[in-house]
């Protein structure tokens, strides 16, 4: 009765999303892009920039989006969107392109823990040292990467240990190129004509409150975080709860901001996050969740 869309943030895949997708009611159909030089499409080359990413996942899904378009077999089904971490940039980039080729819209639009367009994840001296040294930077950002990246070399899989470098670097700067061309635009490029809901993970948010009970080598680590993080600057977080709230300038419809008891990571598959878009989906559809 109604399809979800979903859109993963940096080194996202499919498998990743796949509890999210099994646990879909009856009613809901659940379909995931998955990017090219990721998961099963690992053989295929990298996007260049957001923009040709976007590109490819308005074709690669287009036969779905077609079946909701005028002449399609469910013309004038609804549909809605979700994302997940900066996987929200996709969001208006798919939608603006939707409305002006096959003009049709989202029915409501999810952002899950996943800022708008016109928020930056990192700070100017971390950008820089992300296109300086790719390895570097992550052993501030994204320690446990790094971790892992060690633990591969010192096994001696170089190859892995190069790829999984390159699947989060090549994303991450992806996405934040991509937020700083729409920061320079000063206005949303696009508007939802549809409810947007956007669902923050308050343990995350939260954290900043209990850092002094973190231990020295966490909290070492959180200090060489925040020189590279876009918040505030003793701050941790990739994105606080003001950016969250840029949302509201995206849509001509009512917006919705709800803290749920998660943290950032597991908000994907997250139990609370299925209870909340499928209850607000089976609104729309007449039906009952669980």
């Amino acid at each position: 009765m109604i399809r979800l869309y979903c859109f993963p943030g940096s080194a996202d895949n499919y498998m990743l999303w796949l509890e999210f997708a099994t646990s879909a009611p009856e009613w809901c159909e659940v379909a995931i892009y998955e990017p090219r030089a990721h998961g099963f499409r690992s053989n295929e080359p990298w996007d260049k920039n957001l923009e040709e990413r976007a590109a490819d996942a308005f074709n690669v899904m287009r036969p779905a989006f077609e079946t909701h378009a005028r002449g399609g077999v469910s013309e004038g089904a609804p549909f809605a969107f979700l994302s997940h971490g900066v996987g929200g940039q996709f969001l208006a980039l798919i939608a603006q392109r939707l409305k002006r080729v096959l003009s049709i819209e989202p029915l409501v639009v999810f952002a899950n823990d996943s800022p708008p367009s016109n928020v930056a994840t990192l700070s100017p001296e971390g950008y820089d040292l992300m296109c300086k040294d790719a390895y570097e930077f992550y052993q501030s950002f994204q320690a446990g990467t790094a971790r892992q990246i060690d633990k591969m070399r010192a096994n001696g899989d170089h190859k892995s240990a190069t790829a999984l470098l390159q699947k989060w670097y090549r994303s991450t700067r992806m996405f934040e190129e991509h937020s700083y061309r729409v920061m320079a635009k000063g206005e949303p490029f696009h508007k939802f004509n549809c409810d947007l809901h956007v669902m923050v993970a308050k343990h995350t948010q939260d954290a900043l409150l209990y850092e002094k009970h973190f231990s020295p080598e966490i909290r070492a680590e959180l200090d060489k975080k925040k020189k590279v993080t876009g918040s505030e600057p003793e701050s941790f977080l990739l994105w606080n709860r003001d950016a969250f709230k840029k949302w509201e300038t995206w849509t001509a419809e009512d917006f919705y901001y709800v803290e749920l008891e998660i943290d950032h990571d597991a908000a994907k598959n997250s139990p609370v996050v299925q209870k909340y878009v499928f209850t607000e989906l089976a609104g729309f559809c007449g039906m009952s969740y669980p």
